[in-house]
């Protein structure tokens, strides 16, 4: 199977590693126009994102570099060991990282409207920077190149400087982005989880601390069966965002050990591997929903099965994608499966460099 990793990285190399994105409505100058309040921006996102056909040529939207894609890119070719894609995705991480911040960071390619707040093109996020560093740590566990290991340790600044910070005696919570105040599990877990792996390789006990108050807050909040809202206050249980809280906790387990952090994870894990897929091992969208089958749900499922050591469930969540999103002659997954029509449009970084990155932990680390 490591033949179709190479066909979609082949596939991401003829497009220079650019591509549209499912909320990428807003870089278009005639809907960025027209757009001039928050609901009509939401509407317009929405809108395209689940538009069966791709207009965005007729919206005057170019592809882009995606930071996040990147990022994800960086580690499989790291994984790879292929130093020329290695040096490439690197420096193109560093050009476009968000500038005027405590240490290095990235924000998406194009604005953002969310049901909270708006976000100008480039502000960073936790989620971007989080997923970033550790791909900058991938590569450092691969070259042995101590710049990447300081790119990736700066990050720490910036979550500790710029973002808000929620404390309370017994946890702390990052906020999304330097201007919102919002509690969100999956991006303040994910913060903890790059402070996490850093402790370890530093064996620095403040940040032990830090990544431990940053994961009691899911183990204080979590819900009696298992789960976890988007957030307190943002009342939905959704498959990927349930796997970006487990993949978190468990670097955060490594680091402190902490019985509280085990325990969440655990019963983390048992609801979703329960009540997030069909018998059938088809990732639903939501706990109580199957569409949109989301190729994001079957990429992170992939790469949770792996760090859990059931890789035979990956293989068959992998195979699932294989057979009913992928693009047999043009090589790419699609974005998404509704009940009587797909979206096939290829996602540079929500679908192909997620499922790259998926298949790398599938297959690269056998």
């Amino acid at each position: 199977m490591e033949e179709i990793l190479r066909l979609i990285l082949n596939y991401a190399q003829r497009e220079n590693f650019k591509g549209y994105d499912p909320y990428d409505a807003l870089n278009s100058p005639i809907l960025n126009r027209v757009a001039f309040n928050k609901y009509l921006r939401i509407f317009f996102t929405q809108l395209i994102k689940h538009f069966p056909f791709n207009i965005r040529k007729l919206l005057f939207i170019k592809k882009d570099y995606n930071p996040k894609g990147i990022g994800l890119f960086l580690s499989v070719y790291s994984k790879l060991k292929d130093v020329d894609n290695y040096y490439i995705l690197k420096n193109l991480l560093l050009n476009l990282a968000s500038k005027g911040y405590s240490g290095y960071c990235w924000g998406y390619n194009f604005p953002w409207q969310s049901r909270v707040f708006y976000l100008k093109p480039f502000t960073p996020t936790i989620v971007n920077t989080s997923f970033i560093a550790h791909a900058f740590l991938d590569a450092y566990e691969t070259f042995s190149n101590k710049q990447d290991l300081e790119v990736a340790s700066s990050t720490i600044d910036f979550i500790l400087n710029d973002l808000n910070i929620y404390k309370e005696e017994d946890f702390i919570v990052f906020s999304y982005t330097p201007i919102d105040n919002l509690k969100v599990f999956n991006a303040s877990l994910l913060g903890g989880s790059v402070i996490s792996r850093i402790s370890i390789m530093k064996n620095d006990d403040n940040l032990r601390e830090i990544a431990l108050k940053c994961g009691l807050f899911a183990y204080k909040f979590q819900n009696a069966d298992g789960s976890w809202f988007y957030a307190p206050d943002i009342r939905y249980i959704d498959n990927f965002h349930t796997a970006y809280n487990l993949l978190s906790l468990k670097w955060i387990y490594k680091a402190t050990h902490d019985k509280r952090i085990l325990s969440a994870m655990e019963k983390g894990y048992d609801f979703y591997k329960k009540n997030l897929f069909t018998k059938d091992f088809l990732p639903k969208y939501y706990h109580n929903r199957l569409y949109p089958i989301d190729i994001h749900s079957y990429a992170s499922a992939i790469v949770l099965f792996c760090e859990f050591n059931e890789k035979d469930v990956a293989k068959k969540i992998f195979e699932n994608a294989l057979n009913k999103m992928f693009d047999h002659k043009r090589h790419y997954f699609y974005f998404q499966d509704y009940k009587f029509f797909k979206i096939k449009i290829p996602y540079i970084r929500w679908s192909i460099a997620w499922m790259s990155y998926a298949i790398s932990k599938l297959f690269l680390n056998e």
